[in-house]
């Protein structure tokens, strides 16, 4: 049996390695994917008495998953090689309602891989369809694109392939998906006039300024914040830094469990926040829990698909103590990630038997809320845009009519009818 190497990261966030035994790669894949590693490469190791061992380079590449590398996936990718999410969504949604309509599967992806306007996709789908016809599930072929498929969705579609629901996972995704985009779009109309505001100051100063440098003395001009080389000397690299950090920084897991813990703790957000990981949580849990997948394992595909790395690494190990007779309610809140009301519900569904249909009204009641919260952040930000836009506008008017009347005094103290001093 084949050794394989692997690096991966673990529930809390953690770099490992090591190695495994397997059949195939896929088994050996599995077997790690179960454990709730997120593979970053594996490969044949070549250890003495290795069946696959004296495999060439060439050959031996095509044994290994995850052969695009880090710059491939988490620079390149995350920056510019990104897909929209209304063409993932379309996917999503398409290849959710031709399997409802019992299209093959192979079948549904060729066609999707025609239909999706996205290059980046289309070839995506395309490598979908050789990893169906190995006999491999599409969650491994979604793994190995990190910058396009988030662990949300390779989670929820490992979820759906072990539960038999992939439809549904499908489904879901595409309403995710839905959400999210209403919320961008949101948050886009809040911002609008404020980036609006804000750019044709520095064009209309700008442009100001070069007409005044024409006809009046040297020296006289509109001061702004915004039109000056220093201030750009330091804002410069602070945006440039929050962009990589949120492009390819959030790539990272590690970086990306500091960052949700950190949002859990912002008061009013970290609800929102912690809203919606139980609701993906507890929709995921209540679908493999009445498709009969094994209750253990329901808590660690619920938690992988939670979308929040800091609880995934709080929920991930309950697994093990349902294992040593631990009831569910028991074992979720020794975990101290959901909150009492959600717990009440799980007991309640433990004790009347009815679990799957109280985690899925519970997702649905957390979902709205959330969505009700996201919303009236959205407005919020808009709200202090404006107000901090208002500031910037306000400092501008008060430094040019203060220098204005400054220059005025100056002038009738002096007697002298000529140009104002400059303005600054």
């Amino acid at each position: 049996m084949p050794t394989f190497e692997y690096t991966a990261v673990n529930a809390e966030g953690q770099s490992v390695s090591g190695t495994v035994l397997g059949s195939s790669l896929d088994q050996a894949v599995g077997s790690l994917s179960r454990q709730g590693l997120q593979i970053e490469k594996i490969g044949v190791a070549a250890t003495t008495g290795d069946p696959l061992s004296g495999l060439s380079t060439a050959e031996s590449s095509r044994h290994i998953m995850g052969e695009r590398s880090y710059v491939a996936t988490s620079v390149v990718g995350a920056m510019i090689d990104k897909v929209p999410l209304k063409e993932l969504m379309f996917f999503f949604r398409q290849f959710a309602t031709m399997q409802k309509a019992g299209v093959p599967v192979v079948q549904s992806l060729d066609t999707l891989a025609t239909q999706t306007r996205d290059g980046k996709l289309s070839g995506v789908i395309k490598e979908f369809t050789k990893h169906v016809e190995a006999g491999r599930p599409i969650s491994y072929g979604m793994q190995r694109y990190p910058e396009v498929f988030s662990p949300l969705m390779v989670s929820l579609v490992r979820a759906g392939e072990e539960g038999g629901f992939v439809e549904g996972a499908f489904t879901q995704l595409a309403a995710y998906m839905e959400q999210e985009i209403e919320l961008r779009n949101l948050y886009r109309k809040a911002m609008f006039m404020p980036k609006l505001t804000i750019f044709s100051s520095i064009i209309i100063i700008l442009a100001a300024n070069a007409i005044i440098n024409a006809v009046a003395p040297e020296g006289m001009r509109i001061w702004s914040p915004l039109t000056q080389p220093i201030t750009w000397l330091y804002l410069g690299p602070i945006c440039v830094g929050i962009y990589m950090f949120f492009t390819v920084g959030m790539a990272n897991p590690r970086i990306k469990y500091g960052w949700d813990r950190f949002l859990l703790k912002v008061p009013y957000l970290g609800v929102t926040v912690r809203q919606l990981a139980m609701a993906k949580f507890g929709r995921a849990f209540g679908v493999l829990y009445a498709g009969g997948v094994a209750i253990p394992r329901c808590i660690e595909l619920a938690a992988d698909a939670c979308g929040n790395e800091f609880m995934r690494a709080e929920l991930h190990p309950a697994s093990k103590r349902l294992e040593e007779g631990s009831t569910i309610s028991e074992t979720l809140a020794s975990t101290n990630a959901l909150s009492p009301i959600v717990l009440d519900m799980v007991h309640t569904g433990e004790t009347t038997g009815n679990m799957d249909a109280m985690l899925t009204k519970m997702a649905e009641f957390y979902e709205g809320e959330s969505k009700v919260r996201s919303e009236q952040l959205g407005r919020v930000a808009g709200v202090t845009a404006i107000v901090i836009v208002g500031i910037y506008v306000g400092i501008i008017v008060v430094k040019f009519w203060g220098a204005f009347y400054g220059g005025v005094s100056s002038a009738g103290a002096s007697g002298d009818g000529g140009w104002l001093p400059p303005f600054v």
